[in-house]
């Protein structure tokens, strides 16, 4: 048992007044007269026994009266914790748990609206003059700092449900970080206790730090939603049959049927797909249509289910009709073929050549891919100088001359660690494997046979690739031997050729393989813009920019109406890095600004974190607590009806005050009972 005001024992002297008037009154003698006493010695000696009894026994009534009220004034209590320090909270930090889930009915209403109602409660069960710090999943700066009752109310009114989640392990450490090291604080943690918000909790709360967990129940355990999607194809053409697959999670006991899903592209509705889904199961729905447009195009799926809403949109981006910047680097024997490929389609290359030697690195970033036609050798400068280009995003094609320096063209594939020409050269093979579900042989065969009959090769060099190499064929010959590898290397590709592209393989450049494999290789090769970005911390989308940036160039994020907020960027080759800025609350598409010169859309979507509505109950909750924290931990159910009086036990302790008022009561009755009865 402990107090809250144990100076007050000081008023325990305050026994010595009964003792005292007790004394007194003791020695107080009264003189009787009577003609004949001796009748009077038996009544004498029983009436001052009697007496002496009664004045004891109010005297111990009146010491344990006044005992009594002196305790029930110090505040007697018991600890609801096992806290080392033994000292009460000097500070009440309150995390409320304001992610999309929140929005979901409780058994007392929304359960958002319960959070913030005993957040209020645990304020006013605090004392008036206690130091507060408001936990949100926004984790804004104003929150940074101890605040006082009234500016907590306020704050907690502001409190709005957002896109931001949180871990449990993100709470403790902004506790543990907020907390001044000699305070002692009670976290109260309000959430409906999602398993993401408490995926396995690696940080523990500080030793002075006491912690009370107060789930939520939802009466909402179902939702459909739309998880992510993407292009069958990267390249997007005018004209283009394009196929965009979205996945649907159906997280319920329930089927459904005939669920409509619609496409919107540029604000207008462009497909529309129906959907049938069992209980509990995921489905990749396929979405057909014809690009009919070049340039920019803001899209958005969309489904409807309730009552969670805030996942049934995803916003996402993409361009078509971007041309394909080639340069065909040739050694001094200039074949005509390669040009022929690229030079015919303006509409979809811009074609530059330049023979071997007179390469500027400092232009590479200018090019989606580069072609080395008919290479002899690489020198040390140029070879490093290609790998930077495909570290940025960039693809390289390296073609063999008839005559090769291996050691020369050897080193330049290791940097890259995609094999090595050997001293062979390999004549009449026929293709015999072709990986038909590469991009880089779509729509190239209407039969994916392999008894197709491909013409032999004249020469082919051959090429050794290595077990640990990333790199993989796509065209291999009768013997396995490679015809054509690819791999990628950091952000871009590497392409090898193993055959020249000269008169000595003829049969071949003439072949339905050759003209559709260069064509898609350049296709093929531009950096792709990142659909969209998930809004959270370090949130980030990729986007083809080959232009220079100087180091005062500003780039912003805006939407024409009311945002309008700073990014930060990453540039490296042709690839732009943007990190979407915590300013950016809202799910849709924004546009992506340097100065006011428009460059790309930017998307932006909620986190699908929630979007699964498992929670764990009090026994799964109490299992967590007991395997990863200690002692200074309680669990409170918001559900009952009396939980202002649990908070106020668990921040003060169970307090006993009225049990020692109860007490001083019965005494002061025991003493009136002992002077009306005792004679």
């Amino acid at each position: 048992m402990s107090f809250l005001n144990p100076l007050f024992f000081w008023a325990m002297f305050a026994v010595s007044v009964p003792v005292i008037i007790h004394l007194i009154n003791f020695r107080r003698h009264k003189t009787l007269y009577f003609s004949n006493t001796s009748f009077l010695e038996d009544l004498k000696k029983e009436t001052q026994t009697r007496t002496k009894l009664k004045q004891i026994l109010i005297l111990i009534a009146r010491i344990l009266t006044i005992a009594m009220l002196v305790i029930a004034f110090a505040g007697p209590f018991i600890r609801s914790n096992s806290s080392e320090n033994h000292k009460q909270s000097e500070v009440n930090i309150i995390y409320i748990d304001n992610s999309f889930s929140m929005e979901a009915e409780g058994k007392k209403g929304v359960v958002f609206g319960q959070a913030r109602q005993i957040a209020k409660q645990i304020i006013f069960n605090s004392d008036a003059g206690k130091d507060f710090i408001l936990i949100t999943n926004d984790m804004l700066p104003q929150h940074q700092f101890v605040l006082g009752r009234d500016k907590l109310l306020q704050e907690i009114d502001k409190i709005a449900v957002g896109s931001s989640p949180a871990t449990l392990n993100d709470v403790i450490l902004k506790a543990n970080t907020l907390l001044p090291k000699d305070k002692t604080a009670s976290l109260y943690i309000i959430s409906d206790m999602q398993k993401s918000f408490i995926p396995e909790p690696d940080i523990m709360p500080d030793k002075n730090i006491n912690t009370v967990f107060i789930p939520i129940e939802t009466s909402v355990l179902s939702n459909m939603f739309i998880d992510t999607c993407w292009f069958a194809s990267p390249v997007h053409r005018s004209g283009q049959d394009e196929e965009l697959i979205a996945r649907i999670v159906n997280h319920s006991d329930e089927d459904f049927a005939d669920i409509p899903v619609q496409l919107f592209i540029n604000d207008s509705l462009k497909a529309l797909s129906s959907l049938n889904i069992e209980a509990n199961q995921t489905e990749e729905l396929s979405i057909k249509y014809v690009n009919t447009a070049s340039g920019f195009f803001n899209a958005r799926i969309e489904i409807s289910d309730y009552p969670v809403t805030y996942d049934n949109v995803l916003y996402f981006n993409y361009r078509s009709d971007e041309q394909t910047n080639v340069l065909l680097i040739n050694s001094e024997s200039n074949y005509k073929y390669l040009r022929s490929v690229y030079s015919s389609d303006p509409s979809n290359f811009v074609l530059k050549e330049i023979k071997l030697g007179n390469e500027q690195a400092s232009q590479f970033g200018n090019y989606d891919i580069i072609l080395l036609s008919n290479i002899v050798e690489i020198s040390s400068g140029l070879a490093a100088d290609l790998q930077s280009f495909v570290s940025g995003g960039g693809s390289v094609v390296l073609i063999p001359d008839v005559e090769i320096k291996h050691n020369s063209l050897n080193d330049f594939l290791a940097l890259f660690n995609a094999g090595k020409f050997e001293n062979a050269k390999l004549t009449g093979k026929s293709i015999k494997y072709i990986d038909y579900e590469n991009l880089i042989f779509k729509n190239v065969f209407a039969d994916n046979s392999s008894n197709t009959d491909f013409p032999a090769l004249g020469l082919v060099h051959k090429y050794m690739m290595f077990n640990s190499s990333p790199f993989a064929g796509l065209i291999s010959l009768e013997n396995n031997s490679p015809l054509l590898i690819s791999g990628n290397f950091n952000k871009g590709k590497l392409y090898v050729f193993t055959a020249p592209v000269s008169e000595i393989n003829a049969e071949m450049l003439k072949s339905p393989v050759f003209a559709p494999v260069f064509f898609n290789l350049a296709i093929n090769s531009q950096i792709t813009s990142s659909l969209y970005a998930v809004i959270g911390q370090g949130s980030s989308v990729d986007i083809s920019y080959p232009y220079e940036i100087a180091a005062a160039d500003i780039f912003s994020i805006s939407d024409n109406e009311n945002t309008d907020a700073i990014v930060q960027y990453n540039a490296a080759g042709k690839n732009l890095r943007v990190f979407i800025p915590q300013d950016i609350k809202l799910a849709g598409n924004y546009k992506l600004l340097r100065a006011d010169n428009f460059i790309s859309p930017i998307s932006v979507n909620y986190n699908r974190l929630e979007s699964i509505l498992d929670y764990h109950d009090k026994i799964s909750l109490e299992k967590i607590i007991k395997d990863k924290f200690d002692d200074n931990v309680k669990i409170i159910d918001a559900t009952k009806d009396d939980i202002a009086l649990e908070l106020k036990e668990f921040s003060d302790g169970k307090p006993l005050w009225q049990w020692f008022l109860m007490l001083a009561l019965f005494f002061i009755i025991c003493e009136v009972l002992f002077a009306r009865f005792i004679k």
